[in-house]
């Protein structure tokens, strides 16, 4: 599949594979949780536990653009 047809494609499937960082969990058994584009698109991260984790996605610009 092409980048095209990623873009407008349905991936949700794989919007949910895609792992973009381990965070650990705020929940009590502070387990590492892996996000994925999913979950930044949801704005929340469940850990086996079943604990919601909100996810926010900061964005900056460069630091010569500063």
């Amino acid at each position: 599949m092409g980048l095209l047809g990623w873009l407008t494609g349905n991936n949700i499937d794989r919007e949910n594979q895609i792992v973009v960082k381990t965070l650990k969990s705020k929940g009590t058994s502070k387990q590492r949780i892996p996000i994925t584009v999913g979950d930044i698109k949801k704005g929340l991260a469940l850990d086996n536990s079943g604990y919601p984790n909100e996810v926010v996605l900061f964005l900056r610009l460069n630091k010569k653009d500063r």
